[in-house]
């Protein structure tokens, strides 16, 4: 993300009270990549460059600022966050200007902060939703099915976001799968095995998986992929392996890959692994316990997320190989996009139970408590099947609202 940090003042104003304040302010944006900014306080409207930033946070240091900053604005012509504190008027000039900038049509957030810290855990959270945002709209994402053409879901990921997608077809990965060079594959089952007990499965079938894992690594790091979506079902149907294996080692080297082809679920490995610095998990809504709790599975978790992780059979097919492991984490966020991408739905939930619990679900299951939230007003209200889960952090709500202000989405928190 590249940002413009300046602020604006009014001469009437001593620079004695509000110049400390924003050299304060100015060792937090310092800290920040891709932040440009300007050191002395503006008492005009700067030159800036229209178009040559995606983001702009303006200080608001005193009153009588609130025209100038509608001006910056206009120039700018990019998103602004506007910064007051509580002294010398500025909170009242910032709010005059919040709504000057958005009668322009420009995006406009307001934080109050009266010190440095403040000031960074306020906007630590926003600055990573927004970032993330930007960064959803330029990766390059691969796409996996038989035919080697972009799907419908596809195009219409491309259409909302804005990111490009590439589709190869099972046919160019199984090649690659095969040719895969006796080194590398040593190295990936060693690899592999320092994350994943597999000991105790048969050898032949795992060095298929493992090949699947090489294909499709090999392509997204060659080819400069961020992302991977796999029409896994077919693929298992035609060629008798699952990829389970593979999805879930992509999404512990970093690269979030989506199962079923779901790019909805691609989304939110994506934010997960910008939002924590750890992988989603992918999961279907599983039932429910008898004790009320709902129940979440699926074969494809990264080992980062879990401890005692294994190889066991895929559940509805029986083939090899799916990964199973108990979850480490104890507080989950979890959600999904809406159908139609204008919405986003999340969830918490803390933890009672995981790993292959009963034999009759997907291999890693999540006993979930979700607290005011009974299992029956979930199912109702769900708006899709597979759900994302990240692990809880103190501000990932705040880069969840930050991040669904960016892309116009409306935000649902329904626990």
């Amino acid at each position: 993300m590249k940002a413009l940090v300046f602020s604006l003042a009014n001469e009437l104003h001593s620079r004695v009270y509000y110049s400390k304040l924003y050299d304060s302010f100015k060792r937090f944006f310092r800290s920040i990549e891709g932040f440009e900014i300007i050191d002395e306080p503006q008492y005009k409207v700067p030159k800036i460059p229209r178009n040559k930033y995606d983001l702009a946070f303006i200080v608001i240091l005193t009153g009588g600022t609130s025209r100038l900053a509608e001006q910056a604005a206009k120039m700018l012509n990019t998103p602004v966050v506007l910064i007051a504190h509580n002294k010398h008027n500025s909170l009242a000039s910032a709010l005059s200007a919040r709504e000057r900038i958005k009668k322009l049509g420009i995006k406009v957030l307001l934080v109050l902060a009266n010190d440095e810290h403040t000031l960074a855990t306020k906007l630590t959270p926003i600055v990573k939703g927004i970032s993330t945002a930007i960064s959803l709209s330029r990766i390059r994402v691969l796409e996996i099915n038989s035919e080697g053409l972009l799907s419908s879901r596809a195009r219409f990921f491309m259409e909302v976001t804005g990111t490009k997608v590439d589709a190869v077809s099972y046919k160019e990965v199984l090649e690659r799968a095969m040719n895969a060079p006796d080194k590398e594959l040593r190295e990936i089952s060693d690899f592999v095995a320092l994350h994943i007990d597999t000991s105790g499965v048969d050898r032949e079938y795992l060095d298929k998986a493992l090949r699947i894992y090489y294909a499709l690594r090999s392509l997204a790091l060659e080819k400069g992929y961020n992302a991977v979506s796999i029409d896994c079902f077919p693929f298992l149907v035609e060629y008798g392996i699952t990829p389970c294996l593979a999805v879930a080692m992509l999404n512990n080297d970093g690269i979030p890959a989506a199962c079923e082809d779901d790019f909805y679920s691609l989304i939110m490995l994506f934010i997960s692994l910008n939002f924590t610095g750890k992988p989603g998990w992918i999961a279907n809504p599983s039932g429910v316990t008898d004790e009320g709790y709902l129940r979440f599975a699926h074969c494809t978790i990264a080992p980062s997320l879990g401890k005692n992780c294994y190889l066991v059979s895929h559940f509805e097919t029986g083939k090899p190989y799916a990964v199973t492991c108990r979850l480490s984490g104890e507080r989950y966020v979890f959600g999904r996009i809406t159908t139609d991408y204008t919405g986003l739905v999340l969830y918490r939930g803390r933890k009672v139970d995981s790993g292959l619990l009963e034999p009759g679900y997907c291999r890693t299951q999540l006993i979930l408590d979700t607290g005011s939230l009974n299992a029956d007003e979930f199912i109702e209200k769900a708006v899709g099947n597979h759900h994302v889960f990240m692990e809880w952090t103190s501000d990932i709500m705040e880069a969840f609202k930050a991040l669904a202000w960016w892309m116009n989405w409306y935000l649902e928190i329904r626990n």
